[in-house]
């Protein structure tokens, strides 16, 4: 870690602080301090050996490059099927010090103030078996810019509801929100105006306002900006997906278990950092933004027509509401983690409903609303019945003199 203290001992003094400021600062003393600005001393050369793994260099360095922490068993698997024929310890020894290297590049590269900025980004994982059904799955993950801390939750959709569903998920977890979040090109994060340049869409853009933070959009063609998330995703992907992805998957298990996860790793120290996530998420934390008092309303609202049968249609199944609400026209808000969708009708709570996730075209009916359709249909049959009653003809029967009659029978009786 030599060169990284010099390096900070350096970047201090650019700035102004004094000998004595520095060495109170990064823990040295005033004499290793001048030593650390001074020129860097002469190495002694030492004499080179080829090594087995000399060949797969450059093929570890492109790994450990998107990944400084990957798996060294599967890396081993993989040289392997290379040709590479040596050991584990030699592979572990060279890792560790060209996975340090490029860990110091990108702490120099850049580094963020505590609770300054966050960096989210999907995972996606396809086509996978989920609750014994084959669906999409992708995993949300969003990474403390200090400490590195981060939050991952899977879900089946990537729309505008669910990310911000994550969101507010990612920031209660943390208990706080972060002054600013980077996001790459995602169009349910920004979108580009008549003049091509890049803001915030209006969901992100209300959402942001509401919990009081920055969004930001990733430099083009600047991809290490966003650098912690995407190493982040190599590790998940490497270590914790690697162990579970052949599993029975069940959503809400895999969720508990990358919490799970999540828990155990943040007390593992990172090495260029010389301190856990845990750590520095304790001083981190301190400067995150306070969570609002309401939790902002991230749910998908969808208008819908009530049918005759005082039916609505959401996907593919038909649910009852009140049969006041026939011909109109009301408002599902349809919550992306819960299967919950509330009914309102401008602006009124209606009720709730459980929408049915692993059946398709059903009808599903409430007894009260069963009973109010059916003493509707009766009210209206008697009405049908007074009206045709009513819009009978009668027969008109002319006023004559008696005699008159007595004629017309006895001339009927005569024919």
């Amino acid at each position: 870690m030599l060169e990284l203290k010099m390096h900070e001992a350096q970047l201090l003094r650019r700035q102004g602080k004094t000998i004595k400021d520095i060495a109170l600062e990064i823990g040295k003393s005033e004499r290793t301090v001048y030593y650390y600005l001074s020129s860097p001393p002469r190495s002694r050369k030492k004499r080179q050996y080829p090594s087995m793994l000399d060949p797969f260099k450059p093929y570890i360095g492109s790994i450990l490059e998107n990944d400084p922490d990957f798996n060294r068993v599967v890396m081993a698997k993989r040289l392997k099927k290379l040709g590479y024929t040596g050991g584990m310890t030699i592979l572990r020894d060279y890792s560790a010090q060209r996975a340090e290297e490029i860990s110091i590049k990108a702490v120099i590269r850049f580094e963020t103030e505590p609770g300054f900025q966050a960096q989210v980004d999907w995972k996606e994982h396809g086509n996978r078996i989920v609750d014994g059904k084959k669906q999409k799955l992708y995993a949300f993950e969003m990474v403390m810019g200090y400490s590195r801390d981060a939050f991952v939750i899977h879900t089946h959709r990537m729309d505008q509801s669910t990310l911000l569903a994550c969101h507010v998920k990612a920031f209660e977890h943390f208990g706080g929100v972060p002054q600013e979040i980077l996001y790459d090109n995602m169009k349910t994060a920004f979108i580009q105006d008549t003049e091509g340049r890049f803001k915030p869409n209006r969901h992100l853009l209300a959402f942001a306002n509401h919990y009081g933070y920055i969004p930001r959009r990733c430099k083009v063609r600047r991809p290490q900006t966003k650098g912690k998330v995407e190493r982040f995703i190599d590790y998940y992907t490497n270590n914790f997906w690697l162990d579970v992805k052949d599993e029975e998957l069940k959503l809400d298990v895999l969720n508990e278990k990358v919490l799970a996860w999540i828990s155990e790793i943040r007390q593992k120290p990172i090495r260029y950092l010389e301190s856990s996530r845990a750590e520095r998420f304790e001083q981190e934390r301190h400067h995150l933004l306070p969570l609002p008092q309401s939790r902002y309303d991230y749910r998908k609202t969808l208008e819908v027509h009530v049918s005759g049968e005082s039916l609505v249609l959401y996907q593919t199944n038909w649910y009852s509401v009140p049969p006041s609400l026939i011909g109109k026209d009301v408002n599902l808000a349809v919550d992306p983690f819960l299967p919950m969708a509330q009914v309102s009708f401008k602006g009124e709570y209606v009720r709730d409903i459980e929408l049915l996730t692993d059946v398709k075209h059903r009808r599903v009916w409430r007894s009260e609303d069963k009973k109010a359709l059916y003493e509707l249909w009766e009210k209206q049959q008697r009405k049908v019945a007074t009206n045709k009653l009513r819009q009978k003809p009668e027969i008109e029967v002319a006023v004559r003199n008696p005699s008159e009659y007595e004629k017309l029978i006895s001339g009927i009786g005569a024919a």
